[in-house]
């Protein structure tokens, strides 16, 4: 009974906080008290209960140092010119009759180089909308295509801090679980990228006024050097990924290239970078600067306080058994059904409640650890479920970040269609895999990246 009363508690005061304005962190913090207090009611000293809390730090500080390098290395990229040059000759391929698809596959793409759906929506995202706006497009369907578009980077780039968590909470390889992200992911992102086409073919309009918005674009980023040598970061980037080279080793080594981008191409002196580097980029120019202000390892400093304070209550949740209840009746469905529908079930759910992606990866850890009987598998769910569907929660702080700063119709939500079918499309194969055991065998399971790790008759069923 206390700990239904001590759950209840904790999402009504982390939902109240959030509807009333106030800081997540804060909301974070009193939960932790509130956590606390229930271990000193249980009888645990507060020692014993530091120490849990300590545990549960100790097992994302990994993540915490990625976190320092993403800030770093997205802000060295506006600096250097890499973002402003995709901007710029990205919007060129924006007409009337393709800005639904192509908005999905700019922001897509910029997702992917950041890992960011907040970097991305702020840059491309940003863009899309006003072009679309000029144009009279449908804002809801662009803006659910822009939506779905940033969110894939969440998903599935080894620059995402929240694949990076997942794979820090599992113990698992982050590009390992890309790849295999990847592989499962490419049926919903085609299928994605059709319904955007047909219905971005019937519902266009519009007139020239698109065309003069993206060459206004265009025009205001001269003020960097648009020299092809930018893309160099990305580039290292992409082929070290390619050669399976550490995460981190991948983004020190394109951030070294980055600053030999910003000191030697765009002029900036060393002073400049690392102040760069640990504040953001700020444009000199203030018309431009809503294209690409922004990174930085300051920017990263409230994520890492929460993702510190959340992971917290791993600790305290497995040291003091509050879950155990829940966490037994995630399990139960999971055997009863299939593990992918006891993560989607407990995704969901802890979304609505704690209202931010970052929590809920952290709840769905805890709650699902048994679902599953091999890490990889578990964080493939994950990764499948509870790294999109804050998308679709329009009270989530993703999903109301990327509204208020893009200018979208909060409708959009409806028309955010990759969230939708990557958990459908592994739901489906879920239950198919249910009822057909040898599917994982075949050749079409190996296609989308499932191994033995992800066959559901070691679980007995």
């Amino acid at each position: 009974m206390l700990e239904t009363i001590t759950l209840v508690t904790f999402g009504v005061m982390l939902a109240t906080g959030i509807v009333c304005g106030f800081p997540l962190l804060a909301g974070l913090i009193a939960g932790w008290l509130l956590f606390f207090d229930y271990g000193l009611i249980r009888g645990y000293d507060m020692r014993e209960l530091a120490r849990m809390s300590a545990r549960g730090i100790s097992d994302v500080q990994s993540v915490l140092l990625l976190f320092v390098l993403i800030g770093a290395l997205t802000a060295s990229w506006r600096a250097a010119g890499t973002i402003p040059f995709i901007t710029c000759w990205s919007v060129r391929a924006l007409g009337p009759s393709v800005v639904v698809p192509a908005s999905f596959l700019l922001c897509c793409m910029m997702s992917l180089l950041t890992g960011s759906s907040f970097a991305s929506a702020a840059t491309t995202g940003v863009i899309c909308m006003a072009i679309a706006s000029s144009m009279g497009a449908n804002l809801p369907l662009v803006g659910g295509a822009v939506m779905s578009g940033c969110f894939l980077g969440d998903q599935c780039s080894p620059m995402s801090s929240s694949a990076s968590l997942v794979a820090g909470i599992t113990g698992t390889d982050l590009l390992r679980n890309v790849s295999r992200m990847m592989g499962t992911g490419i049926v919903p992102f085609v299928c994605c990228l059709c319904l955007y086409a047909t219905t971005g073919a019937l519902l266009s309009g519009g007139s020239a006024a698109g065309s003069e918005t993206a060459l206004g674009v265009v025009q205001a980023l001269r003020s960097f050097d648009l020299h092809p040598i930018v893309l160099a970061p990305v580039a290292v980037t992409f082929v070290l990924c390619l050669l399976r080279v550490d995460v981190r080793l991948t983004m020190v080594s394109s951030l070294l290239v980055a600053v030999a981008v910003c000191i030697g191409v765009q002029g900036m002196s060393l002073t400049q970078v690392l102040e760069t580097f640990l504040y953001g980029y700020h444009a000199a120019d203030p018309s431009i600067s809503y294209l690409v202000d922004g990174g930085g390892v300051s920017s990263m400093a409230e994520l890492s306080a929460i993702v510190a304070v959340a992971s917290t209550y791993a600790g305290l949740f497995e040291g003091t058994g509050l879950l155990d209840g829940l966490e037994g009746m995630v399990t139960s469905l999971a055997r009863r059904t299939t593990p992918f529908v006891g993560v989607l079930a407990t995704s969901a759910l802890t979304t609505a409640i704690a209202c931010d992606q970052v929590v809920a990866i952290m709840l769905v850890r805890q709650l699902c650890d048994k679902c599953e009987g091999a890490s990889s598998a578990l964080a493939l769910d994950m990764e499948s479920s509870v790294a999109l569907i804050p998308a679709l929660i329009p009270w989530s702080t993703s999903c109301v970040g990327i509204i208020a700063f893009t200018g979208m119709p909060s409708t959009a939500v409806c028309c955010t269609f990759l969230p939708m079918l990557v958990p459908l499309w592994s739901l489906g194969i879920s239950l198919w895999q249910r009822s057909h055991p040898a599917f994982v065998d075949g050749p079409a399971a190996r296609a989308m990246g499932l191994t033995e790790e992800d066959d559901l008759r070691r679980l007995a069923l």
